[in-house]
C-alpha cells in the first residue's frame, strides 16, 4: 500500500533542487484579492504588513488579509492567536521531552497523552476561542512540561523557535523547508483532533501519541530546516493519520457498521435539542439522558452520518436531520427551539438569537458559552435537557422554520436523505457495483467530499455534482456533502434497477479511511492499482483535519488529486510545484474543463 520507494526518490530529487527563494508576497488591493479568489490562488498578505500586524494566521482557507493583520475571518481575536501559537509552542516543548522519554524506554504519563491531544485540537480553526480556557491550558501545559523535564533526566533543553508564525518565516533559513513545516504542524493538528475522537471512544494507540511526540520534537530541531526531512516527515504524518483514522473507525463501529438508512430532514412535535460536531461517545451519552426525559434529538452537520449506526439510531428519541454545514449555523441555529450542544469543531460566534441555548464540550469553546467540560463521564446533561423541555420545542410545523436558501453556501437540504454507504456496505455489494462497470452503467466514480465553507468558489463543488456524466457514481464524506444539491441527487437517480444509489454517502470526514477502502477493495476485485481505476478525487479543504486526510493521500501515493476551491496560503511556489509534478496534487478549475480531463 505504501510506495516508499517512490517516496524516497521524490524526497532525494527534491532535496537536489536549490531552494533560495522567500515566500510569494502578493501586493493585493480589494480589488486585486477579489481576482485571485477568482483565480483559485491564496491571498498572501505583504510581509511588511504583517511585520507591523496584531496578529497573524494562515491555517484554514478563508486566510484573507485580515488574518495576517487585525481578526481571524472566523473572528479569532489577536489575544486568541497570541495564545494559541503558545500553545502550540508548549506542545512542542513537550513533545520534545516525551519524545526522549520515550527513546529511554519510559512511559509518557496518559494524563499528558490525553491533554495533548485536547490541547492541541483546541488550537484547529472554529475549535475554541474562548481565552480563559486557554489561559487554563497554558498553565498545565507548563506544569506538565516541568514534570516530563524531572522525569526526561540529563537531557538538554531545546532550543525553541519563535512563537509567532511570522517570525519562524522571517528566520527560517529556508522558505521551502518552513513551508513544509507549517503543512506538517497543521497535519499533526488533524491527526491529534481524529486521536481525540478516538480516545473518546476508549480507542488509543501509543504509536500514534508517539508520531506526535516525534513530529514536535523534530519541530525544535534543527532537522526541521533539512527540506528532504521536513517531506518526509510529512508524509509520515500522513501515515499516521491513516492509523488514527483506522482507529476511530474501529471506535465508531463499536455501535455497529454503518447500514444504509433514510434520515428526515422535518421536525416532529416535541422538545428538543441539537447536536452538532463528530464524536460518537457524546451524542450516546445525550441520547441516553434525552431518553429518559422524552426529548428528542436532531443531528446537525457532521453527526448527520450518526443515523447509520445500529447502536445509535435504536434510540426512539433520535428524531431526525436539522440544516447544513457548520457555515450556515447562524442563519439556523435560531430557528432550533431548544438546546444546542457542539461536541467538536465547527463552532461559529453565536449571536444574541441563540447563544443562551448553546453548550460545548471537549476542546470547544466560546467566551460567555456554558461549557459541559471534558470528561465525558462527568458531564451533566441535566441543565440541558431542563433547558429543552422550558424552551418552546416543535409544534405542528411539517417544516423547519430557516430558510433553506438563504446565507452563504449551498442550500440546506429540504428533502430527506441517505446516509450508511461506509466501505462495509459498498464492497458488501461489490459484484453488483463491478456488473455496473462491466454493463457500462458506471462510467466513473468521484469522490468529492471533505470540509464546506463560506467561499463563493465552493460552489464549483455543487456544479461539479451537476455536471458529471448521468453514468457517475459520486461518494461524499465530510460536510462536503452539503454541497451536493437536492437536484443533483435526483438527476443522478440509481444504478439501473439494483436501487443503490448514484450519491452513495461514505460518512464523516475521519470516514476517508472508509473511502481509502473502497478504492482498494475495488482495485483489487479488478486487478488493477488504485490509480488506475476510474475514479477522481476531488477535495473541498477548510481546516486542518483536510491537511491530515491530504498527507494521507500523499502517503498512499494515490494521484491526482485535485484540492480546491483555493490553494493553502502557506504552501510556498516551489513547495506547490513539487507537489503537482511529483504528487499529482492538482488545484480546481474549471467544472467542465476538469471534467474532461478527468475522462482522458
Amino acid at each position: 500500500l505504501i510506495p516508499r520507494a517512490v517516496l524516497r526518490g521524490n524526497i532525494r530529487a527534491l532535496s537536489r533542487r536549490s531552494f533560495n527563494v522567500t515566500p510569494r508576497v502578493l501586493q493585493a488591493s480589494s480589488a486585486q484579492q477579489a481576482k485571485l479568489a477568482a483565480s483559485g490562488m491564496p491571498f498572501v498578505a505583504p510581509m511588511e504588513r504583517m511585520k507591523a500586524s496584531k496578529m497573524f494566521c494562515a491555517q484554514c482557507q478563508q486566510h484573507n488579509s485580515d488574518c495576517g493583520t487585525a481578526m481571524g475571518n472566523c473572528h479569532k481575536t489577536p489575544d486568541v492567536a497570541k495564545k494559541q501559537d503558545q500553545i502550540m509552542q508548549c506542545m512542542k516543548e513537550l513533545g520534545y521531552y516525551a519524545n526522549a522519554i520515550l527513546s529511554q524506554g519510559k512511559e509518557v504519563p496518559n494524563e499528558v497523552n490525553r491533554f495533548c491531544l485536547l490541547a492541541t485540537f483546541s488550537t484547529l480553526t472554529n475549535v475554541n476561542n474562548d481565552p480563559k480556557r486557554f489561559d487554563e491550558m497554558l498553565a498545565k501545559a507548563r506544569a506538565m512540561i516541568d514534570g516530563l523535564k524531572a522525569q526526561a533526566g540529563d537531557v538538554a533543553a531545546p532550543t525553541l523557535p519563535p512563537v509567532s508564525v511570522i517570525e519562524q518565516r522571517q528566520q527560517a533559513p529556508d522558505a521551502n523547508a518552513a513551508s513544509l513545516c507549517e503543512m506538517l504542524i497543521y497535519g499533526v493538528k488533524g491527526v491529534a483532533a481524529y486521536a481525540d475522537h478516538a480516545a473518546m471512544l476508549n480507542k488509543e494507540d501509543p504509536k500514534i501519541y508517539a508520531f506526535l511526540y516525534e513530529a514536535y520534537a523534530f519541530l525544535v530541531s534543527e532537522e526541521r530546516h533539512d527540506l528532504g526531512k521536513a517531506l518526509d516527515m510529512c508524509l509520515r504524518c500522513g501515515e499516521a493519520n491513516l492509523w488514527t483514522m483506522d482507529l476511530l473507525y474501529q471506535g465508531n463501529t463499536q455501535y455497529g457498521k454503518q447500514e444504509p438508512t433514510e434520515v428526515k430532514v422535518a421536525p416532529r412535535q416535541g422538545k428538543c435539542v441539537l447536536v452538532s460536531g463528530h464524536d460518537l461517545a457524546v451524542m450516546e451519552a445525550l441520547l441516553e439522558a434525552c431518553e429518559a426525559a422524552g426529548v428528542d434529538v436532531y443531528t446537525h452537520g457532521e453527526m448527520l452520518p450518526a443515523h447509520a449506526y445500529p447502536g445509535l439510531k435504536k434510540y426512539k428519541c433520535l428524531a431526525g436531520h436539522f440544516g447544513g454545514a457548520w457555515n450556515r449555523q447562524q442563519q439556523e441555529f435560531k430557528h432550533f427551539p431548544g438546546s444546542i450542544v457542539l461536541t467538536s469543531n465547527c463552532l461559529i460566534e453565536p449571536n444574541k438569537a441563540y447563544k443562551d441555548q448553546v453548550y460545548t464540550f471537549g476542546s470547544v469553546g466560546w467566551p460567555g458559552v456554558k461549557h459541559l467540560g471534558e470528561d465525558l463521564k462527568a458531564v451533566d446533561w441535566a441543565p440541558v435537557v431542563e433547558a429543552a423541555q422550558k424552551a418552546n420545542g416543535f409544534g405542528s410545523e411539517t417544516t423547519f422554520g430557516y430558510d433553506a436558501e438563504s446565507g452563504l453556501g449551498q442550500p440546506s437540504p429540504k428533502k430527506n436523505l441517505m446516509v450508511g454507504f461506509g466501505h462495509d456496505t459498498v464492497l458488501g455489494v461489490a459484484d453488483t457495483v463491478l456488473g455496473g462497470v462491466s454493463a457500462g452503467a458506471i462510467s466513473r466514480f468521484y469522490l468529492i467530499g471533505g470540509c464546506d465553507g463560506d467561499a463563493g468558489m465552493r460552489n464549483y463543488y455543487t456544479e461539479l455534482a451537476e455536471k458529471v456524466p448521468e453514468t457517475s457514481v459520486i461518494l461524499t464524506l465530510g460536510c462536503g456533502k452539503f454541497r451536493i444539491s437536492d437536484h443533483a441527487r435526483e438527476r443522478l437517480g440509481a444504478v439501473g434497477d439494483t436501487g443503490i444509489p448514484r450519491v452513495l454517502d461514505v460518512g464523516q470526514c475521519n470516514d476517508s479511511y472508509s473511502a481509502v477502502r473502497i478504492a482498494m477493495g475495488l482495485a483489487d476485485a479488478l486487478k488493477c492499482n488504485i490509480n488506475d481505476l476510474p475514479l477522481s478525487i476531488v477535495l473541498s479543504w477548510y481546516e486542518q483535519k483536510a491537511i491530515a486526510v491530504l498527507l494521507t493521500c500523499l502517503h498512499l501515493g494515490i494521484r491526482p488529486i485535485r484540492v480546491g476551491p483555493t490553494l493553502p496560503a502557506f504552501v510556498t511556489e516551489d513547495v506547490l510545484n513539487v507537489l503537482v509534478k511529483d504528487f499529482g496534487v492538482l488545484p480546481t478549475g474549471d467544472v467542465e474543463g476538469d471534467i474532461k480531463q478527468m475522462h482522458v
